[in-house]
């Protein structure tokens, strides 16, 4: 293990780079989703403020009380499209469930992408991956526990502590602890859905097994591959929207749309770049498992079984 120095950083982000068609698909679905889910929203707002001057407080710059009228106008347009909306995320979260099994065997096997194997790892890996993110959800119950008592915790030392530090530090720390929880969750399950892809493994109670089993040895290895690939979308994500802010003019529309989808795409490469690099890794790793099952010693065959073998001739 420790001559395996797998250098999957940099190179996962080359891979995205090479199969850059799969994160065009994700971003043009997404992107036409959101169309469709917002449409109604913002034919009704438009029907409001093309015939308002409040529209001028809203082009101009962000007035929260024209914000809050708006909301709260007789015809709710917020609200009237929170079904269309909520029905597109969910046909979001579905397409990227068909599409993840053709993703990661393009990333696995680092060859071009043909429409041919990859709707077919899709169709192949849908019903796996499914089970897969229930099992997900159901794991991330407990994190979300702790985060409710953590932020019930925080509202009591807020209230009761002279100092205003004592509960900044601790949600600081509360805030770092279930990051961490929820990338290691993330990190374990990517694993077994590598493992189901790469493998074609059926069960997936055995595939989670099977990575962690796989992270038993690796896992601050990977976690430190994940971790940095985190911070740099989080970094980035907040330069693009601090440069939104104070760079880009309200009125500049066409401006404003280049820069939020550029980081709606750059948000979308990040998640990529861990699904490589976790693909690579598996890849530069499954030699040693290979050799180490190859290597086990057979099991001693027993004295009345070798008596029964027939002789060789």
């Amino acid at each position: 293990m420790a001559q395996l120095k797998p250098r999957v950083f940099l190179a996962g982000a080359r891979l995205v780079w090479r199969q850059q068609r799969a994160l065009w698909i994700i971003y043009a679905a997404n992107l036409l989703l959101a169309i469709a889910g917002t449409r109604g929203s913002l034919w009704r707002m438009g029907k409001i403020l093309n015939h308002s001057v409040a529209a001028d407080r809203l082009v101009h710059g962000f007035d929260l009380a024209a914000y809050s009228e708006l909301r709260l106008h007789p015809s709710m347009p917020f609200e009237a499209s929170r079904q269309e909306t909520m029905f597109c995320v969910f046909l979001f979260v579905i397409f990227m469930l068909f599409a993840t099994g053709g993703l990661l065997r393009t990333y696995y096997e680092d060859r071009p992408m043909h429409a041919g194997t990859f709707f077919e790892a899709c169709g192949e890996n849908f019903w796996r991956l499914c089970r897969l993110a229930i099992y997900f959800v159901i794991a991330l119950v407990p994190i979300g526990i702790l985060a409710s008592v953590a932020g019930v915790e925080f509202g009591r030392i807020d209230r009761r502590s002279i100092s205003s530090y004592s509960s900044f530090y601790f949600l600081a720390v509360a805030i770092v602890l279930l990051a961490a929880m929820a990338l290691s969750a993330r990190l374990w399950f990517d694993m077994a859905e590598l493992l189901a892809v790469s493998e074609g493994q059926e069960n997936m109670w055995r595939a989670l097994k099977s990575a962690a089993k796989l992270l038993r040895g690796n896992f601050f290895r990977l976690f430190w591959v994940y971790l940095r690939i985190s911070l740099v979308g989080w970094i980035g994500f907040w330069l693009g929207l601090h440069f939104w802010m104070e760079h880009v003019r309200p009125e500049a529309t066409a401006q404003s749309l280049l820069v939020s989808q550029a980081l709606i795409v750059f948000w979308l490469a990040t998640r990529l770049w861990q699904r490589a690099s976790g693909a690579l890794w598996l890849r530069q790793y499954e030699p040693q498992l290979n050799v180490a099952a190859t290597s086990a010693p057979e099991p001693p065959i027993p004295a009345e079984a070798a008596r029964l073998e027939p002789a060789s001739s």
